[in-house]
């Protein structure tokens, strides 16, 4: 028939997972404060425009390279921010090492873990205030 299935657990769990996503954008704003304007896509490093290669617009992702070392004073000095550091670190070279290896299921564990597990339920609601 016409019955959808739906099980409340599963969209209880989703919920949850909207709720994460939407206070952490609220953090990232507030972070960014109001004065923050995006770049426009053209002007993303790794974006193609028309013309440019002789095909339609497209995004290449950007080569994988590890950025310089951060000046002293940029470096974060409250423990939280330290500990989230470490682990989007762990999570960027995991997701890597899985993406080498062709396990794209892989790759989103350890993005979807350093998100839910480290980023909001830890430095989130660990009391991190915005910059």
């Amino acid at each position: 028939g016409d019955d959808i299935r739906l099980d409340v657990g599963t969209a209880l769990s989703y919920r949850h997972f909207c709720n994460k996503v939407w206070n952490a954008v609220k953090f990232v704003l507030a972070a960014l404060g109001p004065q923050f304007v995006p770049q426009p896509p053209e002007e993303v490093p790794g974006w193609l425009s028309e013309g440019q290669d002789g095909g339609p617009p497209r995004q290449d992702p950007p080569p994988v390279t590890l950025p310089p070392p951060l000046p002293r004073q940029m470096v974060p000095q409250r423990p939280m921010e330290r500990w989230v550091l470490s682990r989007l670190a762990q999570a960027v070279g995991e997701c890597g090492r899985r993406m080498e290896a062709l396990e794209v299921h892989g790759a989103v564990a350890a993005v979807h873990h350093f998100w839910l597990r480290s980023f909001c339920d830890v430095y989130l609601v660990g009391g991190s205030r915005p910059p």
